[in-house]
């Protein structure tokens, strides 16, 4: 079934708020009740072991049986997602170790990298955490360096002049594997696959022109799409025919520590077939946009950057002129794995006037970082997307402390109370007196995307 709403207004909501108690949202009485669009949590997987083992027994596509890929002097390197996920990493590399173990494979012949794109560098203890130490301390474990073109191996180009240059323990390897997880994307549909190489072990010069591909149109029409439709998902399949062999093992995740269903094969075969299991969970239902939309970044570990992509996965559920609100749980481990601290220190600094004119300058921003080419320029994107044309209240009371009030054009919150005072006060300006209001509790597992987008 797909993500499920109800309309009962209850006397609060929970909200996942990390590993502790939930948040209890309470809008104003005197609203009408909130529509609550949960994920489709049914039917976790129970023995992960197992069906990992099963998955791997009965690959998805043609030759994706890994003990058929490699034997005695094969060289494999394994290619795991980053911290920022919550993917079973740790539990699925003994199995598949002992898996290339019993073929013949060498533990010299085996290489393991994190897929971390342009996020922070995986150093030796999260490595331990991310690998398990034991496995850290037996195998060749890499955090590629994503600016320093002489550990990448040049492939050329693809037919729309992408460079395609892959760090060089994944490229030269005979066979690949690539454990991850398959989430919405903005920009690719759907996460996962492919995309742990490019851009997760990509140079910068890959990374920033695969994720212009990704530009066209708006933040909202390609996310949720399917493959065959999806401009940068062709990339990405087109970059990576320059490889060898490569076999998926991907999820569909729950919250942390729970899975629905794990696949191996074919990337692009693995890709089709969980996509369509994501959407079949994930994808919110049809209906009018909302004057108010609610989303809650579990269960995301509390990375900003990735935070903020939960609201504008749910943009399209609110109008223009609407209100978009954010509950932000914050690791402090993670509040800036993917934007630096200084950077949002720096926009915070310019307050309100600051704020407004960041807004203005957002359009023009976008353009300049267009025609520049720069890696930077899908960001700029996003963050033209998601205030423009919307206002965005965030409860964040760690990112508050951190940097006050505002990140620019987005006001930030350590008090439930203050933020519906202020979101009152947006509404009645607009003449709405009664608003309509959409609240997602899990939003890192719910999306919605353009009317237009064709699914898988």
């Amino acid at each position: 079934m797909p993500a499920t709403p109800t309309a009962e207004r209850p006397p609060s909501i929970p909200i996942p708020w990390g590993g502790g108690p939930p948040l209890q949202l309470s809008p104003p009485a005197e609203w009408p009740p909130p529509e609550v669009i949960e994920p489709d949590l049914s039917g976790p997987i129970a023995d992960y072991p197992a069906a990992l083992a099963a998955a791997l027994d009965r690959p998805e596509g043609p030759d994706g049986r890994i003990e058929s890929l490699v034997g005695p002097g094969r060289s494999v390197a394994i290619v795991v997602d980053d911290p920022s996920r919550w993917t079973p990493v740790r539990e699925a590399l003994p199995i598949v170790l002992d898996r290339l173990a019993s073929a013949g494979v060498s533990r010299e012949d085996i290489t393991i990298s994190v897929g971390v794109g342009r996020h922070h560098a995986v150093d030796g203890e999260a490595m331990g955490r991310r690998v398990g130490d034991e496995v850290a301390s037996c195998f060749r474990c890499f955090s590629p360096p994503v600016d320093d073109l002489s550990q990448y191996e040049d492939l050329g180009e693809t037919a729309i002049g992408i460079p395609v240059r892959v760090f060089r323990p994944v490229a030269q390897a005979d066979l690949r594997i690539l454990i991850g997880s398959v989430l919405p994307h903005l920009q690719a549909g759907f996460g996962g696959g492919y995309k742990l190489i490019f851009p997760g072990t990509s140079h910068r010069t890959t990374l920033g022109a695969i994720h212009r591909v990704g530009l066209g149109g708006d933040a909202g029409g390609l996310l949720g799409s399917g493959a065959d439709a999806n401009p940068m998902r062709r990339a990405i399949r087109e970059a990576a025919s320059r490889l060898g062999p490569c076999v998926s093992i991907s999820h569909v995740l729950g919250p942390p520590g729970t899975a629905f269903r794990v696949s191996s094969g074919h990337p692009d075969a693995v890709q089709d077939v969980l996509a369509a299991e994501v959407a079949r969970r994930s994808r919110a239902p049809a209906a009018d946009p909302a004057d108010v939309v609610v989303a809650g970044n579990a269960p995301w570990p509390g990375d900003p950057m990735q935070s903020f992509k939960v609201l504008l996965n749910h943009r399209e559920a609110c109008r223009r002129g609407g209100l978009l609100i954010g509950l932000f749980w914050t690791d402090p481990a993670e509040i800036d794995r993917s934007f630096p601290m200084p950077a949002m220190r720096a926009i915070a600094a310019g307050g309100a006037l600051g704020g407004a004119v960041l807004r203005r300058g957002l359009a023009a921003a976008d353009r300049v970082a267009r025609a520049s080419g720069g890696a930077s320029s899908f960001m700029v994107r996003w963050a033209r997307e998601l205030v423009v044309d919307r206002e965005v209240l965030v409860y964040a009371p760690p990112l508050r402390d951190r940097i006050g009030p505002r990140l620019g054009p987005i006001r930030l919150f350590s008090d439930q109370g203050e933020l519906w005072r202020v979101a009152a006060r947006h509404l009645g300006r607009a003449g709405v007196e009664a608003p309509r209001l959409r609240v997602f509790p899990i939003g890192g597992l719910t999306y919605c995307p353009s009317p237009e987008v064709v699914g898988p």
